[in-house]
């Protein structure tokens, strides 16, 4: 038998042997790692679908900016037509 493969026999033994004794916290972590692992997951579909709301609402949110602009422009040719219109009247009571 060669050393070579003594050598790896022996590894190969003490691997199994370290395998074996550490069975029970290797376990617990690979569930750990799998529950942590699904949990990333469930978190990475609740922020996709977050980001689907914040693009629907960023639509709207312009849609409301562009009916506002429209009504402050409509309001401020009131309001232009309104102080227009008391300026004439303050003119003609004056005189």
């Amino acid at each position: 038998m060669k050393l070579s493969n003594l050598l790896l026999f022996a590894g190969s033994a003490v691997g199994s042997y370290l395998l074996v004794k550490n069975r029970q916290a290797i376990t617990e972590e690979v569930l750990d790692t799998t529950d942590r692992v699904e949990a990333i997951k469930d978190d990475l579909d609740i922020i996709q679908d977050s980001l689907q709301i914040i693009d629907q609402q960023k639509e709207l949110i312009k849609e409301y900016q562009k009916d506002l602009t429209y009504k402050f422009k409509v309001l401020e040719k009131d309001v232009q037509t309104r102080l227009a219109v008391l300026k004439e009247l303050q003119e003609t009571e004056e005189n």
